[in-house]
C-alpha cells in the first residue's frame, strides 16, 4: 500500500464530493447535506471497487466470447473453445489500488453513516 496513492485517491475523492456538494446543494453545508454527499460519492465508487477486487467481472466473459463468435466467424477460428479465450482473458489484478479505493470509499461511507446518525440525533 502507497501513502501517496492513498492521499492522492482520498484527496480526488473529497474534491469530487465537494463538487457535487456544489452542484446540488450549493454553498448549503450541513451534517446532513456532508452525509448524502459522501455516501453518494463513497457508494458509486465502492461498489466498483469490490467488482475489481473480487474479479465478479469475468463472469461476464462468457457472454461476451458467445456473442463474438456468433458476429464473427474469425473469432471462432481464433479461440475454438471457451477454455481457449478464457485463458487468454484471464489476467490477475496485482496491485494495491483496488484495495486502497474500497478502504477510502469504506471510510467515507462509515463517515456518512455516523453524520447521518448524529443529525437524527
Amino acid at each position: 500500500m502507497k501513502l501517496t496513492r492513498l492521499a492522492l485517491i482520498t484527496g480526488s475523492l473529497l474534491l469530487a464530493s465537494f463538487l457535487l456538494h456544489l452542484l446540488i446543494y450549493r454553498l448549503e453545508f450541513s451534517i446532513m447535506t456532508l452525509s448524502n454527499v459522501l455516501f453518494v460519492v463513497g457508494i458509486i465508487v465502492f461498489l466498483p471497487s469490490v467488482i475489481a477486487m473480487t474479479s465478479a467481472y469475468r463472469i461476464f466473459q462468457s457472454m461476451k466470447y458467445v456473442f463474438r463468435v456468433i458476429v464473427s466467424p474469425s473469432f471462432k477460428q481464433m479461440f475454438p473453445t471457451f477454455k481457449d479465450y478464457q485463458t487468454e482473458k484471464t489476467k490477475e489484478i496485482k496491485t494495491s489500488l483496488f484495495l486502497e479505493i474500497f478502504l477510502v470509499t469504506l471510510v467515507m461511507i462509515l463517515a456518512s453513516a455516523i453524520l447521518a446518525w448524529v443529525w437524527f440525533q
